[in-house]
């Protein structure tokens, strides 16, 4: 859109990524004016991303942490079913579980433990209890190389699996209609007295704020005058990833896979996300370099059949963290609130924060 804007609006979020876009709905539905301001294109930051791994912390020792992203990992089945429903846009999402090489004993003893503790800990009600089991010698798939097997391998039925950039279409077209989007739009001030949010070509009246840029929410904050000295920094961490295409299909069913710093995410059309570094200092933050060359050489020796598997994008964004890896979600002022961070676990954490957001405009104080 380009242009003077004239409308007002009870809520104008600001980030068009995964946060922002579960914050856009649940305002929607509970019946607020919504404007969805976005830099670039909707879905263009991190959130967007070819990996899409949705999987738990180890099970031992349970805390309210754990306690929270496993809420969160059951609750987001019954959100992405929904989703699809809604608007026949599929999100990708399938709980296949995930496949841990074992390769030396202290590995295994720890692996054993943790099974032992996930019969406690992941229960979702009395029908449903998920397991992390320790098996002996090769995968059922038999995708994984022998070396990487020799102390044998363990599997979870929590892990599951979502399509990014499917997950972001079907919010978007959740939103379709009852929410503003303003792409290729940047904020420059907000001024809370009156409610005007200016932006650079032209302004929208906003009577709340919700900051939800990722890894430029700091920037954002700082632009829009709004931060205080005491907000947490929002940091990007670079991540680069690839998505490729077996020359053999995939087993059906195949898990998501986790050894070596490497994950393997089978999408439903047949390609495979690879992720990721974790790189707190970089100088090019979107162009991929030897790291994922690197990432790529130690998958295929995890998974000798990617041996020739063709490499049809490589990638590299900037994820935000906070002070600590976990998201954060706290007032700015009285009528913003920042939701940013959790550079590991936003996918699955990205529908409560959404919700803390909106809790917060609500009721006020601050949510860490």
């Amino acid at each position: 859109m380009i242009g003077t804007f004239a409308r007002s609006y009870d809520l104008a979020i600001i980030g068009g990524g995964i946060v922002g876009l579960w914050a856009a709905r649940f305002a929607s539905q509970a019946g607020r004016s919504v404007a969805l301001i976005e830099r670039g294109r909707i879905g263009d930051g991190a959130s967007g991303g070819v990996l899409g791994a949705l999987m738990p912390h180890q099970p031992v020792p349970w805390n309210e942490k754990k306690q929270t992203q496993f809420d969160a990992l059951i609750e987001l089945e019954t959100l992405c079913r929904t989703l699809e429903g809604e608007t026949g846009v599929p999100t990708g999402y399938r709980r296949v579980g995930r496949l841990t090489p074992i390769t030396d004993q202290a590995q295994r003893d720890r692996q054993e433990n943790w099974g032992q503790a996930a019969r406690h800990n992941w229960q979702a009600g009395a029908a449903e209890t998920f397991r992390w089991e320790v098996r002996d010698g090769a995968d059922p798939w038999n995708v994984l190389s022998k070396r990487a097997t020799s102390f044998g391998h363990a599997f979870d039925t929590l892990s599951a699996v979502v399509a990014p950039r499917k997950l972001l279409a079907a919010l978007r077209a959740s939103i379709a209609g009852t929410v503003d989007v303003y792409e290729e739009v940047q904020p420059t001030c907000w001024d809370t007295a009156s409610g005007t949010l200016a932006l650079n070509n032209g302004t929208v009246g906003a009577g709340q704020l919700i900051v939800a840029a990722g890894a430029q929410t700091t920037d954002v904050l700082a632009v829009l005058g709004i931060a205080p000295a005491d907000t947490p920094a929002i940091e990007g961490v670079k991540g680069q990833g690839a998505l490729l295409l077996p020359r053999r299909p995939l087993p059906e069913n195949m898990p998501l896979i986790y050894g070596d710093g490497v994950y393997l995410v089978p999408h439903i059309d047949g390609t495979l996300g690879l992720g990721s570094t974790t790189e707190k200092t970089w100088s090019e933050p979107f162009t991929t370099d030897r790291k994922l060359d690197d990432l790529i050489d130690r998958a295929v020796r995890l998974c000798p059949t990617l041996q020739d598997a063709i490499v049809l994008e490589r990638w590299a964004h900037l994820r935000p963290k906070g002070p600590t890896a976990n998201p954060v979600v706290e007032r700015i002022g009285d009528r913003a609130v920042m939701a940013s961070g959790g550079y590991k676990t936003g996918l699955a954490f990205a529908p409560s924060m959404a919700r803390k957001a909106l809790q917060l405009l609500e009721a006020g104080g601050p949510i860490r």
